[in-house]
């Protein structure tokens, strides 16, 4: 949307989704999108069949945005640091899934959303932007979800921002951000 209004000075070259229920919104925006599906495949044959669609669009970076699956060591090593995480989580704490119910069962004060490049360990990789807000008892986990869902946009955003005009730099599993 950011993107759409001119907030975010990008082009989206395509969408690839592994699950169908995102193509009609993106259409809407004529973006064209694909599904890859990951039924019936190993991950090792989803992930080839995602590389070379990705490949056909030789973006800068991939962005990963509701995909809640584990890339192979081969994918990560054929976008080093072009791969985009959003994670919903303040990490390093609650890594992985349902991070939001992890977040309630703890009683959290805060929550946030954290935007990395892919490694090979879930989670783990050099973060690029984080933001938090706070969140009470009186949040459950279906509310922190709702109110983390703007915090992931603007984190999201800005680091691909800050990718797009080359003010990341990696180092070890760290990010300097200029």
């Amino acid at each position: 949307m950011k993107n759409y209004y001119g907030a975010l000075d990008v082009e989206i070259a395509a969408v690839i989704g592994n699950h169908d229920n995102l193509r009609e919104l993106v259409e809407r925006f004529n973006i064209p999108f694909h599904l890859v599906s990951h039924e019936n495949l190993t991950r090792v044959e989803h992930d080839k069949l995602l590389a070379e669609k990705i490949d056909e669009y030789t973006p800068d970076y991939i962005v990963l945005a509701k995909y809640m699956r584990v890339l192979n060591p081969e994918f990560v090593a054929r976008y080093p640091n072009r791969v985009i995480n959003i994670h919903h989580s303040f990490l390093p704490a609650f890594i992985g899934a349902k991070p939001y119910q992890q977040a309630y069962e703890r009683g959290v004060k805060i929550i946030g959303a954290t935007a990395h490049f892919i490694n090979n360990e879930l989670d783990q990789g050099p973060i690029i932007m984080q933001n938090v807000i706070n969140v009470d008892h009186t949040y459950n986990a279906e509310a922190m979800m709702r109110a983390g869902r703007d915090v992931e946009k603007t984190v999201l955003s800005r680091a691909l921002d800050l990718a797009l005009h080359d003010r990341i730099f990696v180092y070890k599993n760290k990010t300097v951000v200029l």
